[in-house]
């Protein structure tokens, strides 16, 4: 538990400096793009001012994650992230709509820009970008974190594209490369609007994990001696880098008394190949005799002093 938190203080600590790198970006594509007229250049500041406010809320989400659990949030606040996740991908919907329309108009009425100005902002916005997003990349997989820096590789990619559009506009003079490079870049936006949001989605609807297959969970589990089935298995995540998963392990009738042992050998299984930290398991068998404390049978099969009870009321009558 330590070392989580300190892992998750020293993510805290990228994500502020990166909040401060992606603030200069901002100024320098605002200022070059309305000194170059430049709408390329001010639709990939407007994708700066999403990072910022993902990159502040995912601060906030980490240090939320640092709170330990309450007797009502059982599981403390992990899906803050999921939460701030949600909002970033509706606030990139929100500036794919505004880049297209001013393309749009654009498009029909085209404006002067300045090739070398629009280049000059792009190279210093792309090499802040990648630096933040090299610093990011250690973070760890929380989602918050994640889908930030889904937000800075993707302005690192549009300010790649900003830099070849002003060459091909110093090369060629050709204006209409600023609105069309704009609905690239909105493009691009709303791929990783749509990448974040089935993320948060998959968790929030408690979807199986995409790298988990419930028959290889079951498989590597029955290798667990004394075990002869797993069902009614259920693999959730509780965030991107916790899961949860609950089922009914059916087990030998002559191991019900060595139940905690399995138990445990089941668990180091989970955990170790399939990252699985926290399980709710039920134990079964065949045949319960009185005094076995962890035995319970499975739907259908009745207990042995019922059987008994019905044997001696069959032999009597």
């Amino acid at each position: 538990m330590v070392e989580l938190i300190s892992v998750r203080s020293g993510a805290s600590a990228r994500v502020r400096q990166a909040l401060f790198l992606t603030g200069a970006i901002l100024a320098i594509e605002v200022v070059g793009g309305v000194w170059a007229h430049s709408l390329a250049l001010l639709s990939d500041a407007g994708h700066v001012v999403t990072d910022l406010v993902v990159l502040a809320l995912s601060a906030f989400a980490l240090e939320q994650a640092r709170r330990p659990a309450t007797a009502r949030k059982t599981y403390g606040y992990h899906r803050v992230g999921i939460l701030v996740a949600l909002l970033n991908a509706l606030l990139l919907a929100a500036i794919v709509v505004g880049i297209v329309v001013e393309a749009v108009r654009r498009l029909q009425h085209p404006t002067q820009v300045q090739g070398f100005l629009m280049a000059g902002a792009a190279v210093l916005a792309l090499a802040i970008s990648l630096f933040v997003a090299r610093r990011l990349e250690s973070v760890g997989p929380d989602l918050a974190v994640r889908s930030a820096r889904v937000h800075v590789l993707s302005d690192a990619g549009a300010s790649t594209g900003v830099i070849v559009a002003a060459l091909l506009i110093l090369l060629t003079g050709w204006q209409i490369v600023d609105p069309l490079l704009s609905l690239l870049i909105a493009g691009l936006i709303a791929w990783s609007a749509w990448r974040v949001l089935s993320a948060a989605l998959d968790i929030l609807l408690e979807s199986m994990p995409t790298d988990v297959q419930p028959v290889a969970v079951v498989e590597a589990v029955r290798k667990v001696p004394g075990v002869r089935d797993l069902h009614d298995l259920h693999i959730w995540s509780l965030s991107a880098q916790t899961r949860a998963m609950s089922g009914h392990l059916l087990i030998d009738d002559q191991r019900v008394t060595q139940a905690q042992d399995i138990l445990a050998e089941v668990r180091e299984v989970l955990a170790h190949d399939f990252a699985i930290e926290h399980t709710t398991i039920q134990f079964e068998s065949d045949v319960c005799r009185p005094g076995d404390v962890f035995c319970v049978q499975p739907e259908g099969h009745p207990h042995i002093d019922d059987v008994h009870d019905r044997m001696t009321r069959r032999a009597a009558g």
